[in-house]
């Protein structure tokens, strides 16, 4: 060892990223890994399938265990919860699930605090049978209480990416499902009517959506839960999941005197460094630029995580190696995939009122296409949006809404979004063609040309 010591808060994908590519680039460098959790390491975005009985045991959803990260030369402790970072002594303190305290130095720390679920200050939330998901622990104890089979009804409150695929999870556990939304949206922007064929998917498979209702208490009988209710009615349920959406733990990052940005999460540069020397952070606890608007975001994304954590260890291993990072987060486009049902839902960029509230003079189209050519069989419909700046041209935003074909090509307008391609750069794109997996003129080339001829 070289005699450095980096220490990591956080076990999940950015604080495992961080520490892996810490040992790749300086291989010398003492890493050690605390997390307050139970589990490190695991694939958060798989427990909607693992709730539903996809996914056999929690186990398969770890990437590695403590003993796997030890033969690579980083030690892991669970069960370990920071509590202060003493930023000048380069000290942190804290305390076990055994209620035992401990200290350690580092030399260079890594905040990957994650995000935390936002729970409602809202009568009857502490009631048995009121769940968030947003950890491991979180997911199994759900799947065990849906094990027991004493859940026939279940009310979820929000209607999220999280809400929605949690809904397909209980309707295949043969619950009965209602979504409640203070809103008219899904999935953080899709909006009605472009969202209905959404909507009907949800009503085709037993789940209903219930918009425009504020939830003001959750009622219980014997400490468990037994109904939800709204300004407008009544719903009884075994089970209440909070869907509500996610917060930046910051609690350590603000106790130890760490700068915040304008979005609440930590403020790091594009290498994941804070304002504190020696102290970097990653993860669900940052904000990040948006590459449309290039101003800060909370964007809470596996891949940002991921991404953002290998950034922050490359930065400290290098370092540590005497060397240089050319490693930088370029920033998010906040691109989201998700499965409901039969149905894929995508979206990535601004929505409409996003742009017009990020000073662009923004226009909106919508298009019905095909995923396949008309004559060949299986063709689904397809619908997409894109939100286009009327000024300059530029895509500033798409979703997209279909049975088949959708993760390729919200990935295009990913891609275009990163390039600040306009709609014209677009639809001259040399796209693949063959009748089993689009028309001549892809959905993504119809609608910009559809855009061009509007504008």
């Amino acid at each position: 060892m070289s005699g450095r010591r980096a220490v990591v808060v956080g076990g999940d994908a950015a604080g495992m990223s961080a520490a892996s590519q810490m040992r790749r680039a300086d291989p010398r460098l003492e890493v050690l890994v605390l997390e307050k959790g139970d589990y490190a390491s695991y694939g958060a975005c798989g427990m909607p399938y693992y709730i539903a009985g996809e996914i056999a045991s929690a186990q398969d959803l770890l990437a590695l265990r403590p003993e796997e990260f030890a033969a690579r030369g980083i030690e892991v402790r669970c069960g370990h919860e920071v509590k202060e970072v003493r930023a000048g002594a380069r000290v942190i303190v804290g305390e076990t699930a055994a209620g035992q305290s401990f200290s350690e130095r580092f030399d260079y720390l890594v905040l990957a605090t994650g995000g935390k679920a936002v729970v409602p200050a809202l009568p009857g939330a502490d009631l048995a049978g009121v769940y968030t998901l947003r950890n491991l622990s979180d997911g199994i104890a759900l799947r065990e209480m849906l094990d027991r089979g004493q859940v026939r009804r279940a009310v979820i409150v929000g209607a999220g990416f999280i809400g929605l695929e949690l809904a397909e999870a209980l309707v295949k556990r043969g619950v009965q499902v209602q979504l409640l939304t203070r809103t008219e949206r899904v999935l953080n922007g899709f909006e009605p009517p472009f969202a209905q064929p959404l909507f009907d998917e949800l009503s085709r498979h037993g789940a209903e959506l219930i918009a425009g209702e504020q939830v003001e208490g959750i009622e219980g009988s014997n400490g468990q839960v037994a109904a939800v209710a709204t300004n407008k009615g009544r719903y009884a349920a075994e089970l209440v999941l909070l869907a509500t959406g996610l917060e930046p733990g910051v609690e350590l990052a603000r106790s130890a005197g760490i700068a915040l940005g304008q979005s609440g999460a930590i403020a790091v540069n594009d290498r994941m460094k804070t304002d504190v020397v020696g102290i970097w952070a990653a993860g669900d606890c940052i904000e990040v630029k948006h590459v449309v608007t290039g101003e800060p975001v909370y964007a809470p994304l596996a891949l940002t995580a991921n991404r953002t954590g290998r950034v922050a260890g490359d930065n400290v291993g290098v370092q540590s190696a005497g060397k240089t990072s050319s490693q930088r987060f370029r920033g998010t486009a906040g691109t989201l995939i998700a499965k409901v049902f039969d149905f894929t839902a995508a979206q990535t960029g601004l929505t409409l009122l996003e742009a017009e509230r990020a000073g662009f003079s923004a226009a909106v189209f919508t298009r019905q296409s095909r995923t396949r050519a008309s004559y060949y069989p299986g063709a689904e419909p397809l619908w997409s949006r894109i939100v286009v700046d009327r000024t300059t041209r530029r895509l500033l935003g798409a979703q997209i809404l279909s049975r088949e074909g959708v993760a390729g090509r919200i990935d295009v307008f990913a891609t275009a979004l990163f390039n600040r391609m306009s709609i014209d750069e677009i639809y001259d794109l040399d796209l693949a063609y063959a009748p089993p997996y689009g028309p001549v003129y892809d959905p993504v080339i119809d609608i910009c040309g559809h855009a061009m001829l509007k504008l």
